[in-house]
């Protein structure tokens, strides 16, 4: 199979850069390139996702094993000139690499762009009868969010991850509601505390960012009067994270590669990881906000699988509360 990089203009930019920006996994140009933050070298993402599955330490055997995007390579690998696979005289840049060698190049054939096309066509068919099996389930799930209601593919997403844990008929009650309940954490464990069956939170940041978390575990309202800054971890069977906005969704993991969940501390609101290293909801949501809790510095990470620093933000650490929900599935 050629790589991208036998298609690569050879001039002296690319012979000034090639170092950086080869894969030495995959020997070829570094798609979506993440950096180890530890020995500062970089990699393919999916490159390292399969690694990932294999090894648990930096190619380069670093003692960490955490990875940012590497913007930097990224943006040289953006100003490199291609040749187009398909034979045409064009020059291309990486960006616009695909789309010209799939869909513009003027040496494709009828049949290959019209099988390019079906392929899209299905793909999109797909997605179409998915929709469609789910609509009537869909027009039931009405979870009277002020945060996602009035998006109906925000509101798609919630029910899909759901669906892959539950029947299509469970049901979403709402506990509480920050503008309307309170905005403490006192509200919070008030409504939400000794509840069966699973709770799903959802937060919208003053950004319009949105994300939340959801565990089968019970929240408490936990206080330990000797040491009142520690807290309790408890575990449900089911333990995720999710980036509405991205529409993502993150398996809850703790250092040892097994399952966290929930962190429960009578002084703080609804908290996710091991120790509240994901999301940190503080005691007063409105007025002190949250913190997305990876922090390289003091050597917290976090307990799901991602390649950016503080992706539920959109890359910021801390955010300001609009708003938080909190609904109790009931299957």
């Amino acid at each position: 199979m050629e790589n991208i990089i036998d298609f690569a203009i050879k001039d002296d930019i690319f012979k000034s850069m090639e170092e950086e920006i080869t894969c030495s996994i995959c020997s070829d140009i570094k798609i979506n390139p993440v950096m180890c933050t530890d020995c500062q070298n970089s990699f393919c993402s999916k490159c390292i996702s399969n690694w990932k599955l294999k090894n648990n330490q930096c190619p380069f055997k670093c003692k960490s094993f955490n990875f940012v995007p590497a913007r930097v390579v990224k943006n040289l690998i953006s100003k490199l000139k291609f040749k187009c696979k398909n034979g045409c005289n064009e020059i291309i840049s990486f960006d616009n690499l695909n789309k010209h060698c799939e869909e513009e190049c003027k040496k494709l054939d009828f049949k290959t762009k019209y099988k390019n096309l079906l392929t899209k066509f299905n793909d999109l068919q797909s997605d179409y009868f998915e929709l469609q099996s789910n609509f009537n389930n869909l027009l039931d799930f009405n979870i009277n969010s002020t945060i996602i209601n009035n998006n109906p593919n925000e509101l798609y997403f919630i029910y899909k991850i759901l669906l892959k844990h539950y029947t299509k008929k469970f049901k979403l009650e709402l506990l509480y509601r920050a503008t309307k309940d309170g905005d403490s954490s006192k509200n919070f464990h008030d409504l939400c505390d000794n509840k069966k069956g699973g709770i799903l939170i959802l937060i919208k940041t003053d950004k319009n960012i949105k994300f939340g978390g959801f565990s089968d575990a019970e929240w408490i309202s936990f206080f330990d009067s000797k040491k009142p800054q520690n807290g309790k971890n408890i575990c449900g069977t089911i333990n995720f994270l999710f980036q509405i906005n991205l529409r993502k969704v993150y398996e809850l993991k703790n250092s040892m590669k097994k399952l966290t969940s929930i962190y429960c501390r009578s002084d703080v609101g609804p908290c996710f990881g091991e120790l509240g290293e994901d999301i940190w909801i503080k005691s007063m949501f409105f007025t002190k906000g949250g913190i997305l809790h990876k922090d390289k510095d003091k050597g917290r990470i976090c307990s799901y699988d991602t390649t950016d620093d503080y992706e539920l933000n959109n890359g910021e650490r801390t955010f300001v509360i609009k708003e938080i929900e909190a609904f109790w599935l009931r299957s």
